[in-house]
């Protein structure tokens, strides 16, 4: 079926630091934790192009998620 989620990256953004946790169809479930710096925002990126994740989710109480969003965007679907 075409447009199934298969795996799925969800963000939980703090000031310093973000924990992401992709979680597959299958039940797996991976977590790391990044800097929010430019190296671990590339980080975080690396790893969920290489996970082949289909969506990337965040909710953010802040603007945090703005530089996050800007180095993923073009690279897969950002909610």
């Amino acid at each position: 079926m075409e447009g199934e989620i298969n795996k799925s990256c969800g963000l939980d953004i703090h000031k310093r630091f973000l924990i992401a946790t992709i979680l597959s169809r299958s039940g797996e479930k991976q977590q790391q934790r990044f800097d929010r710096d430019e190296d671990g925002i590339l980080s975080l990126r690396n790893w969920v192009t290489l996970e082949k994740c289909d969506v990337v989710a965040c909710e953010s109480t802040s603007d945090f998620w703005v530089p996050i969003h800007e180095s993923l965007i073009k690279h897969l679907p950002f909610i």
